[in-house]
């Protein structure tokens, strides 16, 4: 769910770092010079190293699609009012449509209603990650929870390390036909979701993002490299046929953790042997 990475004066964003957030957050970038306010956004992700590698302080952001469609006017940064910009990294409930996204929404229709001083304690209240810039005094504002390595500061500790979890429940499980994408994967251990969700297994398996109804799911959760999840990805259709999310997860052994989790899309349903064919499986895999 995005990326934001604020990069002092002089200090490096390693390499490895650059990578791993293009490949997990594919669907936009922007960047904001601290030095001269200028701003710039592309989907072209060709140019994004060459932007970052600079001595310049920056701020930039990588964008993964939850809310809103996947083009330029959603990527970051928003412009709220006339001299300040604001780039967000997780989801803020109630705020966004099919095409506008929650945070575009946000800086559009409510901060503008608000005093400055007061955007930041509304911010806090979402418990979702922020930067704001104030383009007169090209002053920076991070809001929530950070995380600083080699003196530049992150929004998520998940481009430091080339793992990322996920809970699979469907073809994707132990000796059913796609499970030989997770080889070589570690596998973390067997659970459940924490919530119910409505679990249909009439061809393709499928899970509605319709929290508390239906019942607990059980799964087998994984740590994958990001090659390994961008091939689940194109598997599984994400963006348009399933979407993954991070959602809690119950484990046999009592723990908790937070793991993607792919989910239906709505309009997938509308067009099943187009899913099937995304799958390239028979129709009924089980």
């Amino acid at each position: 769910m995005c990326l934001i990475i604020h990069k002092p004066e002089g200090k490096t964003i390693p390499s490895d770092i650059i990578e791993r957030a293009k490949l997990i957050n594919p669907h936009g970038f922007g960047i904001t010079y601290l030095d001269n306010g200028k701003t710039w956004k592309t989907r072209d992700y060709s140019k994004v190293a060459k932007a970052i590698k600079t001595d310049r302080p920056l701020v930039c952001h990588f964008r993964f699609a939850t809310v809103g469609s996947i083009d330029l006017k959603n990527v970051h940064p928003f412009r709220v009012g006339d001299s300040d910009l604001i780039y967000s990294n997780g989801t803020v409930d109630g705020f966004g449509t099919k095409t506008k996204s929650d945070i575009a929404h946000i800086a559009s229709e409510i901060l503008p209603r608000l005093n400055k001083a007061d955007w930041t304690p509304f911010l806090e209240l979402t418990e979702t990650r922020f930067c704001l810039i104030d383009e007169n005094t090209r002053k920076v504002e991070r809001v929530g929870e950070w995380f600083t390595q080699g003196g530049v500061h992150y929004s998520k500790a998940n481009c430091f390390t080339p793992k990322a979890r996920v809970a699979v429940y469907g073809t994707l499980k132990s000796g059913y036909g796609n499970s030989g994408l997770l080889d070589g994967q570690e596998f973390v251990g067997q659970g459940e979701t924490e919530s119910a969700y409505p679990l249909e297994v009439e061809g393709l398996p499928y899970l509605h993002d319709m929290r508390g109804e239906g019942s607990q799911v059980t799964v087998e959760v994984y740590d994958v490299s990001d090659e390994c999840l961008a091939r689940l990805d194109q598997l599984e259709g994400h963006p348009t046929f399933y979407k993954r999310r991070i959602t809690s997860i119950s484990m046999d052994d009592w723990s908790k953790t937070q793991a993607w989790v792919y989910f239906i899309q709505d309009r997938a349903l509308s067009s099943w042997s187009d899913l099937t064919s995304c799958y390239g499986v028979e129709e009924n895999p089980w």
